[in-house]
C-alpha cells in the first residue's frame, strides 16, 4: 500500500452496463469515493462504458474513458497514463476479474502499479474456492470441501465420496455466475458443461450441498494498521439454496444467539486479517441452526449489494470510510464530516431499528423466464422498509415492492392446496404472498417453518400481521385499530380499502385523533451520541427527531426499487435533478426505498426519507418538510393526479411518456430539440435501430448519432422537426420521430413526437457534453438564462461517431437470446469512434451490434 503523500493518480476499473447482479450500487460507492480522492489530492481516472454512470460526470473528460471495461482497455491506460494505483472493487467482479487478469500477465509488475484494497495474492484468490479454502484452512476457518475438476471423467470418479446433492461452481468464472445444486448425474453433467465454459480456467470445483442451512452475511472494514470495525450482520430468511440476491433480508440478525453472531463476527476479523483486506469485506456464512456450526461460503472484498444495504440501513458513511483507508487512512485517524461525531469511523455501529429488503423479479416483462428462486440469481432490484418492529419493516418493504404499487396487498387465494405446499418447497417469486396464504389457511408456523426451512420466528411475525389485519377487518373506522394498524407498517391505503373508504376519511380521522407519524434518524449510535445524519425513516412513537430543512426546500420522490425498462437511466435522472437543484439553491430531499440508488448519497441530498412512495406517506413528508418544490417522476400517474389536487408547486419530472401522442408503428430516425420560449436548439440526429428483422418502435434499443444521412438531409430534418414542435406547442426535451413516406421512398416524414425518452436524454447528454437534465431541471425551476441558450452550439455533423446500445437479462436468466424491447432492457453501453469503425450499414442482428460497440475504440 503506498502511502497518502506520493499516491497521487488512481485508476478506478469501472462496472459496465447495470445487469442482474449489480445495479446502481457501484456507481453510488464511485462517486463518493472519488469526493474523498479529491479531498485528499488524488486524480481520479475512471474506464466504463456506462451512458448512465453519474459517475463519469463527477471528473474531468481528460480523466475520462468511455471504453468497454475490458483486461486490454486497462492495460493501454496504465501503460498511457501510468497511473500509481488501481481500484478494481468498485468494479464488482468485472473489476477483480480484470485485476486479476493483469497480474497473472505481469502487467502490474511490469508498470510498477499498486493494488488498491488487497494485496495480489489475495487477489488471485478471490473466486478461485479451492485457492481460498487452502487459505482458510491455514486459520481453521470452517470450508466446505470443494474438489476442482477439468473434465467430467474427474467429476464422476469424485461422485461417491462426496454424494448427492452436491454443488458445481465455475473457477474464476468470466461473468457473474451462481453455484448450481445438482441432485443427480445428469444434473451434475449439465452445470459442468455450463461452468467449464464460464471459467477461465476450464475449471470446476464439487461442493458437498449445505442447502437449508442459514444464510447469514457479514459487512466488515479493516484499515493498514489490523483495526476492524464489524458493519451489519445480514441474515437471509430463505435458507442456503436460494440465492441471496432473491432472498428476503433482514438486518440486523434476528434468530441468531449472541454466540452464534460472535463467532461469525471474530471469523469475519480473521478472515480479513489474514487475507490482509484494506477497506470492505462481505462474507457470506451458512450456518447450521442444529449446532451452531458455520461454513464460509463466499468471500467479496468489494462493493455489493450486502454491502449498500449495510451502509444504509445503519447510517455508517461506509464509502467515504473506505475511500480514506484505500489511500492508507487508519480508522482512528478519519475526518468525516461535521454531521458525524468524531469516533463514529472507529464505533461499531449500534442501531434501534429494523430494516427488510425484498426483491423485484422481472417476470412480468419477461414471462418465460423460470419463476423458481434457486442458485440462479434472478432479481433486478430490491426496495427496503424500515421500522421498529419486523412487522413494520416487512410490510412496509411489501408496500414498497412490485407487490403492492397501489397500496394493496394482492392475494393468492385462487392457489389450490396442492399448488401452495408445491409452491412452498419450491418457491416462486410470489413467495412472500405464499407464506402469507398458508398462514390465513389455518397452517402453523412449527409446520411452516419444517416445509420451508424458514425460521419459525419470521412466521410468527407474520401470524401477528394477519392478527392486527383481522383486527383492522373487525373494527371499521376505530381510533384504537388505526393507530395498531399504522404503528406496525399498514398504509392509509391499505387500511382505506379493508375499511371499504378512501385515503381522505383515513386521514381525517387521524388528524382528529392526533394519530401522527414520528421520524427516526437512521445513524449509527442509536442515539446515544449527537449524530446529524441524513436519514429518516417514519414510525409512530412520541419524539420526533426530523426538523424542517427551512426555506427553499424540494421534495424530490424516486421511483423505488430498479426494475427492468429505463429504471438505470432514471436514476441518473435523479441524481443529476438533485445535483442541479442544489446548486440553484435548493435543499433537496429525496424519498425513495431503493437501497442502491445514487441519489441518496450525501453529495446529492440534504435529508432522505425510506418510506413507501405511497399517497399517504408522500403527504406525511410534505406535512413535516412545507416543501417549496415537490417532483413526480412521469411514472406515477395515480399520485401525480392526488398531489395535482393540491395547492403544491408540482413538477412532474422525468415527463410523462404516455402524455405524448399516439406512437407509431415504426421509426427510423429522431431529431431531439430542447425548446425554451422562442429557443428550438437541435441537440441531435440519431439512427434508431431496432436489431432483427421486427422493426417495431418497441424494440428500437439502439441508436447512433450522427446519423447516416448527408448534411443537407440533416439540416431539413431538423427544419421539419421545429415545425412539428410549434404546431404541437411543446417545451423542454421532445423528439420528433422520422420514418419513409413509403416501403420504396427514401423521403421522411415526421410520424411522432414525444418527449424524449431517458435513455435517449443520457446518451445526448454524454455525446454533446452538454448535461440535458440539468437544462430541463433549470426550465422547470426558471433558472435558465437566455443568453446561455443562445450561446449553445452544437455540431450536428461531427465526425465522431456515438452508440449506445441497451443490455438485457437473458443470457443471465437462460431464456432465449432474442432482439429485446425497450421495456426489457437493464442497461446499456456506450461508445465513440470514427463513422468507419462504427458504421451501421447492413447490420442484421443484436451479435454484430454487439461486436461494434465492444469493440476497442
Amino acid at each position: 500500500m503506498q502511502n497518502l503523500d506520493d499516491l497521487q493518480k488512481v485508476l478506478i476499473i469501472g462496472s459496465g452496463p447495470t445487469e442482474i447482479g449489480h445495479e446502481t450500487e457501484l456507481d453510488s460507492a464511485t462517486v463518493q469515493i472519488i469526493t474523498g480522492f479529491k479531498k485528499h489530492g488524488v486524480r481520479t481516472l475512471v474506464i466504463d462504458n456506462n451512458p448512465f454512470s453519474v459517475a463519469l460526470e463527477e471528473i474531468q473528460p481528460t480523466n475520462m474513458y468511455v471504453q468497454a471495461v475490458t483486461t486490454a482497455n486497462v492495460r493501454h491506460i496504465i501503460e498511457r497514463d501510468q497511473p500509481d494505483a488501481i481500484l478494481p472493487t468498485l468494479g464488482g467482479l468485472l473489476g477483480i476479474r480484470i485485476a486479476q487478469e493483469l497480474v497473472e500477465n505481469g502487467d502490474i509488475g511490469r508498470f510498477g502499479v499498486t493494488i488498491l484494497g488487497m494485496p495480489a495474492a489475495t487477489l488471485r484468490q478471490i473466486n478461485n474456492p479451492a485457492a481460498l479454502n487452502d487459505t482458510l484452512k491455514e486459520i481453521h476457518e470452517p470450508v466446505i470441501e470443494a474438489q476442482v475438476v477439468s473434465t467430467e471423467d474427474e467429476a464422476l470418479g469424485l461422485v461417491e465420496s462426496i454424494g448427492f446433492p452436491l454443488i458445481v461452481k465455475p473457477v474464476a468464472p468470466r461473468l457473474d455466475t451462481n453455484r448450481t445444486i445438482c441432485e443427480n448425474v445428469d444434473d451434475m453433467l449439465d452445470a459442468l458443461n455450463q461452468g467449464f465454459a464460464q471459467s477461465r480456467f476450464d475449471q470446476c470445483t464439487l461442493e458437498r450441498s449445505v442447502v437449508g442451512y442459514k444464510e447469514i452475511e457479514m459487512v466488515a472494514v479493516r484499515d493498514v494498521a489490523d483495526t476492524k470495525v464489524l458493519i451489519s450482520g445480514l441474515e437471509n430468511i430463505d435458507t442456503v439454496g436460494i440465492h441471496s440476491g432473491d432472498s428476503i433480508v433482514v438486518t440486523p440478525p434476528q434468530t441468531l444467539n449472541d454466540r452464534e453472531y460472535q463467532d461469525l463476527r471474530d471469523a469475519t476479523f480473521r478472515i480479513a486479517t489474514e487475507l490482509g483486506i484494506v477497506g470492505v469485506i462481505h462474507i457470506h456464512f451458512a450456518l447450521n441452526p442444529e449446532n451452531q456450526h458455520f461454513y464460509v461460503t463466499k468471500i467479496a472484498p468489494y462493493f455489493t449489494r450486502g454491502v449498500a444495504l449495510a451502509a444504509r440501513t445503519t447510517g455508517y458513511p461506509l464509502a467515504l470510510v473506505t475511500g480514506a483507508l484505500l489511500i492508507g487512512q487508519r480508522l482512528v485517524d478519519i475526518k468525516l464530516p461535521s454531521r458525524f461525531i468524531k469516533q463514529t469511523a472507529i464505533m461499531e455501529p449500534t442501531i434501534d431499528h429494523v430494516s427488510v429488503r425484498i426483491p423485484i423479479w422481472p417476470f412480468q416483462e419477461i414471462p418465460d423466464a423460470d419463476q423458481h428462486l434457486d442458485t440462479v440469481m434472478k432479481a433486478v432490484g430490491s426496495t427496503i422498509g424500515v421500522g421498529r418492529s419486523v412487522e413494520e419493516a416487512m410490510l412496509k418493504s411489501v408496500r414498497s415492492s412490485q407487490f403492492s404499487p397501489r397500496d394493496v396487498l394482492p392475494s393468492v387465494s385462487n392457489l389450490t392446496d396442492g399448488e401452495m405446499i408445491s409452491q412452498l418447497i419450491h418457491p416462486l417469486a410470489n413467495r412472500i404472498l405464499v407464506l402469507i396464504e398458508a398462514l390465513r389457511r389455518g397452517y402453523a408456523p412449527d409446520e411452516l417453518s419444517e416445509l420451508t426451512k424458514i425460521d419459525n420466528f419470521y412466521f410468527v411475525k407474520l401470524q401477528h400481521l394477519l392478527k392486527i389485519e383481522k383486527r383492522i377487518k373487525e373494527n371499521p373506522l376505530d381510533v384504537d385499530t388505526l393507530k395498531m394498524g399504522r404503528y406496525y407498517g399498514f398504509g392509509d391505503g391499505m387500511i382505506a380499502r379493508i375499511w371499504q373508504t378512501d385515503t381522505a376519511t383515513i386521514r381525517h380521522l387521524s388528524a382528529e385523533a392526533e394519530i401522527q407519524p414520528t421520524y427516526k434518524m437512521i445513524e449509527p449510535t442509536a442515539g446515544e451520541f449527537d449524530e446529524q445524519a441524513s436519514g429518516y425513516y417514519s414510525t409512530f412513537e412520541y419524539e420526533n427527531e426530523s426538523e424542517p430543512l427551512g426555506d427553499r426546500t424540494a421534495l424530490v420522490l424516486g421511483r423505488g426499487g430498479n426494475q427492468l425498462g429505463p429504471n438505470s437511466a432514471a436514476e441518473y435522472f435523479t441524481t443529476e435533478m438533485l445535483k442541479q437543484l442544489k446548486r440553484a439553491g435548493y435543499h433537496t430531499i429525496l424519498m425513495n426505498t431503493n437501497p442502491n440508488a445514487i441519489g441518496i448519497a450525501p453529495e446529492f441530498t440534504d435529508k432522505q426519507y425510506v418510506d413507501p412512495i405511497q399517497l399517504g406517506d408522500v403527504l406525511n413528508v410534505i406535512k413535516v418538510e412545507h416543501p417549496d418544490i415537490v417532483i413526480v417522476p412521469g411514472n406515477r400517474h395515480y399520485l401525480t393526479r392526488e398531489l395535482g389536487k393540491l395547492d403544491l408547486n408540482l413538477h412532474v419530472l422525468p415527463p410523462d411518456q404516455e402524455s405524448s401522442k399516439a406512437q407509431p408503428k415504426t421509426a427510423t430516425i429522431s431529431v431531439s430539440l430542447f425548446v425554451h420560449e422562442q429557443h428550438k436548439i437541435a441537440v441531435g440526429i440519431m439512427d434508431m435501430i431496432a436489431p432483427g428483422m421486427n422493426q417495431d418502435i418497441a424494440q428500437v434499443t439502439a441508436f447512433r448519432m450522427p446519423a447516416e444521412r448527408a448534411k443537407a438531409d440533416r439540416l431539413k430534418l431538423v427544419e421539419q422537426a421545429k415545425e412539428a414542435v410549434s404546431e404541437h406547442q411543446l417545451t423542454g426535451m421532445v423528439q420528433i420521430l422520422f420514418a419513409p413516406k413509403n416501403k420504396s421512398s427514401q423521403q421522411l416524414a415526421v410520424v411522432g413526437i414525444r418527449p424524449t425518452r431517458l435513455t435517449e436524454m443520457a446518451f445526448l447528454s454524454k455525446v454533446t457534453g452538454i448535461n440535458w437534465v440539468r437544462m430541463l431541471t433549470r426550465q422547470h425551476i426558471g433558472t435558465l438564462d437566455e443568453k446561455e441558450l443562445s450561446a449553445i452550439k452544437i455540431d450536428l455533423n461531427s465526425k465522431r461517431v456515438a452508440l449506445m446500445n441497451a443490455v438485457f437479462p437473458f443470457q443471465q436468466l437462460h431464456v432465449l437470446n432474442r432482439p429485446g424491447t425497450t421495456d426489457q432492457e437493464m442497461g446499456a453501453t456506450i461508445a465513440f469512434g470514427s463513422s468507419e469503425a462504427l458504421t451501421l450499414r447492413n447490420l442484421s442482428d443484436t451479435e454484430q451490434l454487439d461486436k461494434i460497440i465492444n469493440r476497442t475504440i
